[in-house]
């Protein structure tokens, strides 16, 4: 990761710490940044340097994120102005990473095949808790290639029990 990435994420998190919305700006950056790098269209538009810049930022003040916190538009208007649009996942996993980090927590990336509740949410952060031996601030993120099971992944560490995994296991032994 660059240092300039680094400086992208420090310089938001201390400008959503400022507006006391580090957790609001933490969560809208992480959607915006999944939903960004899911929808290609968007994606190319929002990284062409070959487009005006207020056309690239009216992404910010579109209906969509009307409802985001006004530091986690300002953030975006940052990244998008700067260039680092193709970055955004990026930044916004490393915002959350430093947010971790002021809670005295480590993040913990969760990818599950459907959406879960509050319940659920709590039980697998207490698994990876026990798991990794560490306190930690879990995001939960949909991915359907997940099929079933769950994905973590904490600092360097994997942890996968997806469907998907075992699958690949049983076909590699079968293979054999």
């Amino acid at each position: 990761m660059s240092e300039r990435t680094q400086a992208y994420a420090q310089a938001i998190v201390a400008l959503a710490n400022g507006e006391g919305a580090l957790d609001s700006v933490e969560d809208e950056l992480l959607q915006i940044a999944k939903a960004v790098d899911s929808n290609n269209d968007l994606r190319e538009k929002l990284v062409d340097i070959h487009l005006p810049v207020a056309q690239r930022l009216a992404f910010v003040e579109s209906e969509v994120l009307q409802a985001a916190h006004p530091a986690t538009r300002a953030a975006l208007a940052m990244i998008i102005t700067a260039n680092r649009a193709g970055d955004i996942d990026t930044i916004a996993t490393e915002v959350s990473r430093h947010a971790a980090e002021a809670r005295e927590r480590e993040l913990a990336e969760v990818y599950v095949a459907a959406p879960i509740d509050d319940r659920r949410r709590e039980e697998l952060r207490e698994a990876l808790e026990r798991a990794t031996g560490k306190k930690l601030d879990i995001k939960v993120f949909v991915d359907p290639t997940v099929v079933g099971g769950v994905r973590a992944k904490v600092g360097d560490t994997v942890i996968d029990g997806s469907l998907a995994r075992r699958l690949s296991e049983v076909r590699t032994r079968l293979g054999s």
